[in-house]
């Protein structure tokens, strides 16, 4: 059930019919043929399908699986119990008083999205092992069936049930989409498309092949949104996973993701010479959480137990949560947020400023905006009460905008040139992977 490949897709060039392979997590299709460069943007979740074999002439019949992957969290209570043990003598220490414990893991999961529990319950390894092609490529290809979105939140509910004990389980930089299993009928059996061999149905294949008949069948296409600035028409640039895409001439960035450009606000912490300068970006979110007092940063420092001297200052600074709006794994994710939010926030950002190397936003604002919650557990000095608390805490995004954080180059590494905090650059290769 879990792996950490991505999986691949064919898919051809919608200007000159030119054959393409792309990446699970590509967002920009560029042919290197006609050099068309556009955006696939999807309403809500995007669908791919296994072809099936070739020389079947029997109907073929498309099997909803929900694939989710990305960084599971899990919030829970423990007490604080301690054993000790010698030659000479053992001993334990009870309390009453609780704590709250953050795991966390990647995870990568499919299955099976129709209320049947004859079929397969999963596609295995089949969608990295074989290239997928994108619902509606091929309008002739078969019968597609509607898949349940009530089936994927059961099975997260089932997930974070079996786990126990939990007070919150939280998925960030989820990504979940569905992909289309084929398989046929033929002489009162039904058979897998891809090795044309009966599925095991438990002699029960009339009633499944009666299922498929009468099932609804799914309509979907990908859009293709041309890279131009809405602003001033200029080409988009941006790296092939990019979420945002910023505009070289005008400054401005665009969200494209759900079929129209979103203006996205952004700053960025300028470095005086920027030649050996990446910047990385992180989402600043303005965050209303009923019930807790945390406007301020004096807010912060008393939640936190920060060692910072009282300050007429610091009670007129906003508080903001920080997040990388790019992926990485579990624990360093939680890292760079407790870092960056626990620092005081910078008072010299510019506005729309113009820089030349910006690391590609992978993580949309709605995915920052869980890690919220887990960055205020982790902060919180003392935990005891945070157990009551949780149920009832509610976090209101007010605003967000994206702010380029320099970072210079250094042996394997990559420095905040303003704070010191390095960042592993193995790590944040890897994160195009999650």
């Amino acid at each position: 059930m879990v792996n950490g490949s991505n999986f691949q897709i064919e898919q051809q060039c919608p200007q000159c019919g030119a054959p393409i392979i792309l990446d699970e997590a590509d967002r920009i299709l560029s042919c290197k043929f006609c050099r068309t460069r556009v955006y696939l943007a999807a309403e809500d979740i995007f669908r791919f399908y296994i072809p099936p074999a070739e020389g079947l002439s029997e109907t073929i019949y498309f099997i909803p699986y929900w694939r989710i992957k990305g960084l599971s969290y899990t919030i829970k209570e423990k007490d604080m119990n301690r054993e000790r043990q010698n030659s000479l003598f053992s001993y334990s220490i009870s309390s009453t008083i609780r704590t709250i414990d953050i795991s966390n893991k990647y995870f990568d999961i499919n299955f099976l999205s129709l209320d049947s529990k004859l079929l397969p319950h999963s596609l295995g390894l089949r969608p990295q092992a074989m290239k997928l092609k994108f619902v509606g490529s091929n309008e002739s290809e078969g019968k597609f069936l509607k898949f349940s979105p009530t089936l994927r939140d059961n099975f997260i509910n089932d997930y974070q049930t079996r786990t126990g004990g939990i007070h919150k389980e939280i998925f960030i930089g989820e990504t979940a989409s569905v992909i289309y299993s084929p398989v046929y009928c033929a002489n009162n059996r039904v058979y897998d498309a891809l090795l044309k061999k009966p599925l095991d149905l438990q002699k029960r294949d009339v009633e499944i092949e009666q299922t498929l008949i009468s099932a609804t069948d799914e309509k979907w296409h990908v859009e293709f949104l041309p890279l131009l600035c809405p602003d001033c028409g200029a080409d988009l640039p941006g790296e092939k996973d990019a979420l945002i895409v910023f505009c070289d001439n005008c400054h401005t960035a665009w969200n494209p993701s759900n079929k129209n450009f979103i203006r996205v606000k952004y700053c960025a912490w300028r470095e005086a010479k920027d030649d050996n300068i990446t910047y990385l970006p992180f989402w600043q979110l303005k965050v209303k959480i009923a019930g807790f007092p945390l406007e301020t940063y004096a807010d912060l420092i008393k939640v936190a137990n920060l060692p910072k001297a009282p300050s007429d200052k610091w009670t007129e600074t906003p508080f903001y949560f920080f997040a990388p709006a790019f992926k990485l794994n579990p624990a360093l994710f939680l890292r760079w947020c407790r870092q960056l939010t626990s620092a005081p926030p910078p008072n010299d950002l510019i506005a729309d400023f113009p820089v030349k190397k910006i690391h590609p936003v992978t993580l949309p604002v709605n995915e920052a905006l869980e890690s919220s919650l887990l960055t205020l557990v982790s902060l919180t000095a003392d935990k005891r009460n945070l157990a009551e608390l949780l149920p009832s805490l509610n976090f209101t995004l007010e605003d967000s905008s994206l702010v380029l954080h320099p970072f210079k180059v250094s042996t394997g590494e990559l420095v905040h040139t303003k704070l010191g905090f390095p960042m592993d650059m193995n790590a944040l290769n890897m994160g195009t992977y999650l």
